[in-house]
This record gives structure tokens, C-alpha cells and sequence, in this order.
């Protein structure tokens, strides 16, 4: 993957690694698509969510009209076209005139002045979220902080997906090729195909997101097609594509040594990560400040929630009813508590940075290191105001 000469070069080599090579690229495509089965109930492994389709209905903030499913889990757009097109167009200018300014912008709205700055904050929310999700354990797979260090950042800062997988991007000395190489050297298996893999697909959806969002434009964009669908399940896998919870996932479950875990689990244990966490933005306002929201308003707006809401509540029931172990079924619904207390999130309601904490300025070194970039990523990095008043020249350009 390292050797591939455009993104959507990329996209297909890692596609088929994951599929194999005679995959229909349609809407039963595992890489892109959740063709999610009906489950059959077992004896739970662990206790029900409080938050549930029985009492959903008592709480206003999270939606008067309650539980208003079962929702359709099947999906109605293939997103493979609207993706291929997306990376078609990018791979045609990459590298004209310097490439595409949004290429290592700042997108955290936090003002950020240096990419030291966006790094270290990255890698101290992959610490507070380890935290929220196995505790005590957060510090005992150094390779699994790593690897959701490099999820995050890809949702902070425009990464080109090439640069990701060449090794030319590096957090605190790393590659991304330093990480898998060390994950084969631990024996990590199958859990480092499927976590490489998938952290390929989030940079690739990241960056079509990212590069798609053009106010003004003409075409319809990527999301809005997803937001269009009838099925409010294309958009929600979207969603825990860009945001790799699947991949995180795997790092939750190896953390807590929950033994051998089935795809199933793994991907609804994801989905509901996503939307917990997005139905916690949402309440707190948190959202309103996103170019992209999952709920967003127009006349269908109320209905989509109330359906956003109701495949939350049946999946994270699904895990419960099905064995799901703990770890999984808590990192599905970690959302209401980590969207309330972690520093990203608060960061993200002031518009700006807060001060590390000196305990996690320890931790940080321990766990990361003491430089979290190097002078070429410092000078490729450049604010997102200043990406928004050359997006529209460029535009221009493109056209040109």
C-alpha cells in the first residue's frame, strides 16, 4: 500500500486485502457497507442500559417521542461511486501548484498555532479515552494508544492518505509503517490486518469529507447524498468509517483481554460508540459548530434524529441480548460519558486550547515521547482560517 501511486490506488489495494479480489463493490461489500444480519438473543454477559427503548420517551433533551423503531439496519446507497468520485478528482490535481491548500489544515477549530500543539492534544484525548473505556488498564498496551493516536489525528489535521501510509507523516518519531511493523513483531495477527486496513479506510473517508466540503459548490457532495438517503443507516456507517471505531474497537478488546470476539460485536459495539458520542454532542450543543453534523436541520430533521437515536438503542441492545462482553457493550455506549468530561470536548464548546495538566504532561512523555513532530510537519501545518480564505481561489483555480 505504501507503493501506491494515487488514492484511489490505494483505496482498492486495501480493499482487496479486506474483501479479496472478486468483491462486487455494491452495497454487500464489508469494507465500506455494514451488511448487518438479524442477531438471536442469548444469556447476557452483562447488565441493560438504563438509557432504553422503554424509557427513552422521559427525557426531552435526548428526543420527546423516545424509541420510535425498529430501524431498517440495511442500507440503500453504495458508496463506492460517490467515494471513487471524490478521490478521482483529488487524484487529478494532487500536486499541481503544491497541492490542494487544505492538505495539512487545522480542522479542530481550536485556533491552533503550531501542529505540536494539535499532536499533543491528540494523543492525550487517546489517553482519556483509553481511560473512559478500560480504566485502570489505559497505559497497558503502549502500540494500542498509538494506533488510536493516529485515528484521531486524522480528524484533526488534513493527512493526505499517501503521505499517511509512505511514512512521510510522523507523530512523536512514528510512522505508521513503525507501528505495524511493531504489532507483527508482538504477534498481533490478524488484529493488525484488520486495524491497518481500517485506519487506511478512515484516512481515505477523512480526506474525501474533508476535501468534499465546499460551500457554494454546485455539485452534491458526498454527505449530502448519505444525509438524502431514505435509510439513515448509509450515513451512520459513514460515520463510524470516518471515525475508525472499528479499529479502536479492536484495541478496546485487546486491552481488556476479552478473548476472541466475533465482527459482529466489534462492528455494533462501534456504531454505538459514534452515536453515543454524537447524541452526547448534540445535546450540549457541541455539534452546532461542525461542518458536518449527523442530525442536521431541515424538514426531515426531527424524523432523523428520532431514527439516529432508535438504532442506537436497538444495537446496544443487540450487544447486551447477544453475550456482547462488558468491555464492548461499555465502549458502545461510552459516549454519555466521555463527550461530558474529556478536554476535547470542552475545548471544543470554549473555541480554544487548555493548558496540559502536569500529570498528563507526565503521561504524554511516558507513553508518546518528548517531540510530538518535526520541523517538515511544522512547516506543511497551517491554520483552518487561513484554508478558508484560500479554498475560494483555489476553487477558481481548480476551474481554471
Amino acid at each position: 500500500m505504501s507503493e501506491a501511486r494515487g488514492i484511489q490506488q490505494l483505496l482498492h489495494r486495501s480493499h482487496e486485502l479486506w474483501c479479496g479480489p472478486n468483491c462486487d463493490r455494491d452495497t454487500t461489500c464489508t469494507f465500506l457497507h455494514y451488511p448487518r444480519k438479524p442477531v438471536e438473543a442469548v444469556r447476557p454477559s452483562t447488565t441493560r442500559s438504563r438509557y432504553n427503548k422503554q424509557t427513552a420517551h422521559l427525557y426531552t433533551v435526548m428526543g420527546g417521542d423516545g424509541y420510535v423503531g425498529p430501524i431498517a439496519q440495511r442500507h440503500r446507497i453504495n458508496v463506492w461511486p460517490l467515494l471513487e468520485e471524490v478521490v478521482e478528482r483529488w487524484d487529478s490535481v494532487e500536486g499541481q501548484r503544491g497541492g490542494p491548500p487544505q492538505h495539512y489544515a487545522d480542522w479542530t477549530k481550536k485556533r491552533d498555532a503550531t501542529a505540536a500543539d494539535t499532536v499533543s492534544r491528540a494523543c492525550r484525548d487517546t489517553i482519556q479515552w483509553m481511560a473512559c473505556w478500560v480504566g485502570e488498564r489505559y497505559d497497558a498496551d503502549p502500540l494500542g494508544l498509538h494506533y488510536i493516536a493516529f485515528a484521531t489525528i486524522l480528524d484533526d489535521i488534513c493527512v493526505p492518505p499517501l503521505d499517511l501510509v509512505s511514512g512521510r507523516f510522523r507523530m512523536y518519531g512514528r510512522s505508521v509503517g513503525d507501528l505495524v511493523e511493531a504489532m507483527d513483531t508482538d504477534g498481533w495477527g490478524r488484529d493488525a490486518v484488520h486495524a491497518l486496513l481500517s485506519l487506511v479506510r478512515q484516512s481515505i473517508a477523512q480526506y474525501a469529507e474533508k476535501m468534499d466540503f465546499h460551500p457554494g459548490d454546485e455539485h452534491v457532495g458526498l454527505h449530502e447524498e448519505l444525509q438524502n438517503s431514505p435509510s439513515m443507516w448509509d450515513g451512520v456507517i459513514f460515520r463510524g468509517n470516518t471515525g475508525n471505531a472499528y479499529g479502536t474497537a479492536i484495541m478496546v478488546a485487546r486491552n481488556s483481554e476479552t478473548g476472541p470476539v466475533s465482527f459482529p460485536w466489534l462492528m455494533d459495539s462501534a456504531v454505538c460508540d459514534c452515536l453515543s458520542m454524537d447524541l452526547c454532542k448534540s445535546t450540549l450543543g457541541i455539534y452546532s459548530m461542525d461542518n458536518h453534523q449527523p442530525t442536521p436541520n431541515g424538514h426531515r430533521s426531527e424524523k432523523k434524529k428520532a431514527s439516529y437515536r432508535s438504532i442506537y438503542l436497538d444495537l446496544i441492545d443487540d450487544l447486551v441480548f447477544t453475550g456482547a462482553p462488558e468491555p464492548l457493550v461499555h465502549f458502545g455506549r461510552s459516549g454519555f460519558l466521555f463527550v461530558q468530561i474529556q478536554d476535547r470536548y470542552q475545548e471544543r464548546r470554549h473555541g480554544g486550547r487548555f493548558p496540559l495538566a502536569p500529570p498528563m504532561a507526565r503521561e504524554l512523555k511516558r507513553l508518546f515521547g518528548e517531540m510530538p513532530t518535526d520541523e517538515w510537519l511544522e512547516k506543511m501545518f497551517h491554520s483552518g482560517e487561513e484554508d478558508s480564505a484560500r479554498r475560494f481561489m483555489w476553487s477558481h483555480r481548480r476551474a481554471g
